[in-house]
């Protein structure tokens, strides 16, 4: 597991990948702050945007999918349209069949981090929907955006 504290001290260097997301009017909630439910959505996006153009997971007809077994978010700063959000991912631990997925929300041109997450993601067969090994070519994609302390 990554030392990383996940927390409010994340720097964009503590992440490995970067994917930058727009932002809709429609996100803010009435407190004209993005609804924090948004916030989950960019994790979601980030991940699976990494799995399917560096690992090519096939999320309609490939052998495997993956299914999260757990997520949390640590709120540290609010963000609101019109910023897009530069969502960084790294990658803390890859298990037998488990991946964790950690993510840095920045506001486009700032250094300070509005919030942190995780993702713990468990690979299943496509047709039993039971635990799977991570693939092989999965797991060279996925180290290519681990972090080292």
């Amino acid at each position: 597991m990554s030392d990383f504290p996940l927390d409010g001290t994340e720097t964009r260097e503590n992440f490995a990948w970067f994917l930058q997301m727009p932002t809709r009017w429609i996100d803010n909630d009435s407190y004209g702050h993005l609804n924090n439910a948004k916030y989950y959505t960019f994790f979601e996006n980030v991940i699976m945007t990494y799995l399917e153009h560096h690992c090519q997971l096939d999320t309609h007809s490939g052998p495997i999918r993956c299914f999260t077994a757990e997520n949390g978010c640590r709120y540290h700063q609010a963000l609101k349209y019109p910023q897009p959000v530069d969502v960084g991912l790294r990658v803390a631990k890859i298990g037998n069949s488990s991946v964790r997925y950690e993510m840095g929300l920045f506001a486009e041109d700032t250094d300070s981090v509005a919030a942190t997450g995780f993702v713990l993601d468990v690979y299943v067969d496509a047709q039993t929907e039971r635990p799977v090994r991570v693939p092989d070519n999965f797991r060279s994609a996925l180290q290519r955006c681990m972090k080292s302390d």
